[in-house]
């Protein structure tokens, strides 16, 4: 009867010449002795941003798709916006509060990510907790704006001119901020380099802004003839030098 051989040890699968590893015979130094665990780290709340985002478009599209229509076409042409002017207009209504918010969280995540790849500011916290303080700036500028507007449409008697360039404002940040989320989709999910959309996302930005400056300016100057100087005092008090103070502000600070 053949006998049957015996599994070799650890030691001799180690000594025998035929199972000595190749790694054996070099000159570098272990540093580890124990074997390395491969973490795989990957954020679930962009995720779940996105889809809150989806999800908000979906409810907008399905209430107000034709209000929405009209609110992109006035951001482009004077004589759509003062059509929009005539028909009610009520900030509380849920197609409102939906692009106003979604103009927000996409500005919010785009300095965010500015801020991830350039560590700017608060670079020992999480992410997330970076993007709710975006979030929170954000709301603050837009609060703060909404509140001088107030006060100087108060003050100088000008309720008209004032009320219509925030009117215009508001209706151009909602159309643009659509126009903000794939660029801002791309600089997460895209395998390409995300200065590329962020870029792109602050080119349309920035449009914005001179768009919106521009149409104020035609506001006051040819409509209301209100003087060039008082329309060059307001941008640089209320539009300009606020947004440099707080940068300015963080940047120190955080």
């Amino acid at each position: 009867m053949a006998s049957v051989s015996p599994e070799p040890s650890r030691c001799d699968v180690i000594t025998h010449p035929y199972y000595t590893s190749l790694f054996n015979d070099h000159l570098l130094r272990v540093k580890n002795l124990e074997p390395v665990t491969r973490i795989n780290y990957q954020q679930i709340w962009p995720s779940v941003f996105f889809l809150f985002c989806l999800l908000l478009l979906v409810l907008i599209k399905f209430s107000s798709l034709t209000k929405v229509v009209k609110i992109i076409q006035s951001s482009f042409s004077l004589q759509a916006l003062r059509q929009l002017e005539r028909e009610e207009q009520n900030p509380f209504r849920l197609y409102a509060i939906g692009l106003n918010s979604f103009f927000i969280v996409n500005v919010s995540f785009l300095l965010y990510k500015v801020n991830s790849i350039y560590k700017l500011i608060l670079v020992s916290n999480g992410s997330f907790n970076q993007f709710l303080f975006f979030v929170f700036i954000v709301i603050l500028v837009v609060g703060f704006k909404i509140t001088i507007n107030a006060l100087l449409s108060f003050f100088t008697k000008e309720q008209k001119v004032i009320s219509d360039y925030f009117i215009n404002s508001l209706f151009i940040n909602q159309t643009f901020g659509l126009f903000l989320f794939p660029c801002i989709i791309l600089m997460e999910l895209s395998p390409f380099d995300p200065i590329i959309f962020i870029c792109a996302a602050s080119v349309i930005l920035a449009f914005s802004i001179l768009l919106k400056w521009y149409k104020g300016v035609i506001i006051g100057l040819v409509e209301e003839r209100i003087g060039f100087l008082q329309i060059f005092s307001y941008f640089c008090s209320l539009e300009i030098l606020p947004v440099f103070i707080l940068v300015k502000y963080i940047i120190e600070t955080f």
